[in-house]
């Protein structure tokens, strides 16, 4: 009598979605050493055939649109909510810097991004309280709001680009560089202080970063800051 046992019928792979293709990209690009990925190593990892791919994002370029708006929905910067103002503006740039440093192969693209996600605009709406806090207004708020942003993506993106340098590189090729004929003749400052440019903690710099950039933001801001509106008592 033959078997009437089957095979068993292996489970079904999960259907492919845009947010599984980013998800998998995002992934990909966190390996260390990773700074890009190709459609076909895309395709590999999610076990699908590269064409496949291509119902879900048109080309590479909206696939690197897709991990930018990924990215920054992700952001979620914790900040005191009461104190001075510059306590609060500087807990919101080391946050900011932490939650880029979470992905580094994707924050050098938001610089250049296009989007304004949700999380994004809550930031900006979040540290735009801040300096109207600090007395600035209109036009002078919004500049003091993209200075710290901008001087906190600038540095996380060059540190990020840097890092394996910094690491590695730094400490060989540069006292060999400055010591060669005639370099050493042009440099000798460099050369006279070669110890502190070997120690990069890149922490303290980007703490004093952020103490130099709120001290001139302090010096500009209204001597008087505004008082919060008083809230009247329900009868």
């Amino acid at each position: 009598m033959p078997s009437t046992l089957k095979a068993p019928r292996r489970a079904p792979r999960s259907a492919l979605t845009r947010r599984r293709v980013l998800e998998a990209a995002l992934a990909l690009l966190q390996r260390p050493g990773a700074a890009d990925i190709s459609m076909r190593e895309l395709a590999d990892a999610l076990g699908a055939a590269p064409m496949s791919l291509y119902r879900h994002v048109r080309n590479k370029d909206d696939l690197m649109d897709g991990l930018t708006s990924l990215v920054l929905g992700r952001i979620g910067l914790e900040t005191p909510s009461g104190g001075r103002w510059e306590e609060r503006a500087a807990a919101w740039m080391h946050s900011l810097r932490a939650q880029l440093l979470a992905y580094p192969a994707t924050t050098p693209m938001l610089r250049m991004s296009r989007h304004y996600a949700p999380a994004l605009l809550r930031a900006t709406n979040g540290l735009l309280r801040i300096m109207l806090d600090a007395g600035f207004e209109g036009r002078e708020a919004v500049r003091a709001t993209r200075e710290i942003t901008w001087c906190t993506l600038g540095f996380v993106t060059t540190e990020i680009r840097n890092r394996p340098r910094l690491d590695g590189e730094l400490p060989s090729l540069l006292p060999a560089a400055v010591a060669a004929e005639p370099m050493k003749h042009e440099v000798a400052e460099i050369a006279r202080l070669m110890p502190h440019f070997l120690d990069t903690d890149v922490d303290e710099i980007f703490a004093v970063l952020v103490r130099h950039v709120l001290t001139g933001l302090a010096a500009e801001a209204p001597a008087t800051a505004p008082s919060p509106p008083r809230r009247e008592r329900s009868p």
